[in-house]
């Protein structure tokens, strides 16, 4: 029953002989001699939608079936660590603070920054 109901709207998009020959003969009323340039035009702007539509879709099979990006791993950094877990003794400890800033002025690559940029 389906297959049947599926036949029958079928066939209402495809067009009979008579009904090409009278969507011809309307075309040729409109357009008169400019109708091969105007069905040129259209065969481009056809072309031009079915490359983008491709386009569209190549994108969207690349995106979807794309192999998936193995996961990043966070950077250790353990001159950080080290300033974090000593911030508390050095604000209490003056000579300690001292030290620190006195081999950060010593370092040559101090990174004044928490995510590794130079």
């Amino acid at each position: 029953m389906i297959a049947g109901e599926m036949l029958l709207f079928a066939s209402f998009l495809s067009p009979s002989f008579g009904e090409l020959a009278l969507i011809g003969i309307i075309a040729l009323l409109l357009y008169g001699s400019d109708l091969p340039q105007v069905i040129r035009s259209w065969g481009k702007t056809y072309a031009e939608f079915r490359g983008h539509l491709n386009g569209v879709r190549n994108d969207l099979n690349d995106a979807i079936y794309a192999e998936p990006e193995p996961a990043r791993r966070l950077q250790y950094y353990p001159e950080f660590q080290n300033d974090a877990s000593n911030a508390g003794d050095a604000a209490t400890d003056e000579s300690s603070h001292a030290d620190a800033s006195e081999v950060a002025a010593s370092d040559e690559k101090v990174r004044h920054d928490t995510h590794g940029a130079a």
